[in-house]
């Protein structure tokens, strides 16, 4: 299983996440396709509220990290999750599936009687998570690939063929082929856009020919929605729906002020425009002092976020990013390994407050214990 998208490129995706210098397009949004699975048909209820893990959905890790916590919420109400997964972890070699992991953690999920949003990030921010015959080995395109090649979408589609079945037994709602996606092809690698929104259409039909109603898409950052980018608009037109994630952080990476945070939130949901329902893949308010936060900050956060969706009936699904904190030995591995010298190349308090976000992204401290935060969520629900 996954445990970081990528190193700096995240960093970069979510400043851009809180602010950037894209032009906005203000024409007409292309409508979705005209389908069933556009109105989330198999998720229950007019809004779920949902949680993640940052780094790995592997639910082990929440027997061992507070799971007494996260129980009474979904008792309370909490009855959705976000689940990452890669396809070369489903297919590690050619032909060869391995698909163990996958069904036991929606198995355990369903048990907790929670619905589930996978989201299969083959392309994720800035790079792609494919097989290694597929990749450059630098998280790039091998020499000649293509995500439109007839072939690899044939072999994307028997891995669909495989997992659409599992998800469906096992109260899956909504599936996604690619997380942030735009924050390369908005940037530096324009030209592949257009076969990954071929990849993503056929990925939808595939998924329709063994179940209408299971919505697919691909998650963008809010920088895509708020400015309407290219990505947002090609990838609506061939998606059931478009998730989208948001925190409200600015580029110099210091949160917004909070009486600032309403505004911001709604001029991105604005962005999205007024027709179907939304789903926010990740819902993130951080306590991290370096970065001008706190845990009353955080909590003021939520407050503010949940006070805008509870007026947007629109808005069927949040899923909060993210649960738990890592503690001091995971953050001491993250930061030396996962940025590495990434870190030092940045100016200090600029690479201090990327690592105290990473670590402090949680509305449950590392130890289990609640912060101000979780009684927001636990009031919502």
């Amino acid at each position: 299983m996954r445990l970081f998208a990528s190193t700096l490129a995240l960093s970069l995706a979510l400043i851009s996440a809180g602010c950037s210098t894209t032009d906005v397009d203000e024409g007409p949004l292309p409508d979705p396709p005209p389908t069933d699975a556009s109105l989330l048909p198999l998720l229950e209820g007019d809004f779920t509220v949902g949680t993640t893990l940052y780094g790995s959905a592997d639910l082990s890790a929440l027997d061992a990290r507070g799971s007494v916590v996260l129980g009474t919420a979904i008792a309370q109400g909490l009855t959705g999750f976000t689940y990452y997964v890669d396809w070369f972890d489903l297919e590690p070699e050619p032909g060869r599936y391995t698909l163990d992991e996958f069904t036991e953690t929606l198995r355990a999920l369903q048990e907790r009687g929670v619905q589930t949003f996978v989201n299969l990030t083959v392309g994720d921010i800035e790079e792609y998570n494919l097989p290694e015959d597929l990749s450059d080995g630098q998280a790039g395109l091998g020499d000649g690939v293509s995500l439109d090649d007839p072939a690899l979408i044939e072999r994307f589609g028997q891995i669909l063929d495989r997992i659409v079945p599992i998800a469906l037994e096992h109260d899956v709602f909504f599936l996604g082929v690619g997380n942030e996606i735009d924050a390369r092809f908005d940037g530096e690698f324009p030209d592949e856009l257009e076969p990954y929104v071929r990849f993503t259409e056929a990925a939808r039909e595939r998924v329709h020919a063994i179940e209408p109603q299971l919505a697919v898409g691909v998650a963008l950052t809010t920088n895509a929605i708020r400015n309407r980018t290219r990505t947002f608009r090609e990838l609506r037109a061939v998606s059931d729906i478009i998730p989208f994630n948001y925190g409200p952080i600015q580029p110099d990476f210091f949160v917004e002020d909070s009486s600032d945070v309403r505004a911001d939130f709604e001029e991105v949901l604005a962005g999205y425009g007024s027709e179907g329902p939304i789903m926010i893949q990740e819902l993130t308010c951080p306590s991290a002092t370096s970065m001008r936060a706190s845990e009353e900050w955080q909590r003021d956060c939520f407050e503010r976020l949940f006070e805008v969706l509870e007026e947007r009936p629109q808005v069927r699904f949040a899923s909060i990013f993210t649960y738990q904190d890592f503690d001091e030995t995971t953050c001491n591995i993250v930061r030396d390994f996962f940025f590495g010298g990434e870190l030092d190349d940045l100016p200090q308090e600029f690479a201090q407050r990327l690592a105290d976000y990473t670590c402090e992204l949680g509305v449950v401290r590392a130890d289990g214990t609640p912060k101000p935060a979780w009684q927001v969520i636990l009031d919502e629900l």
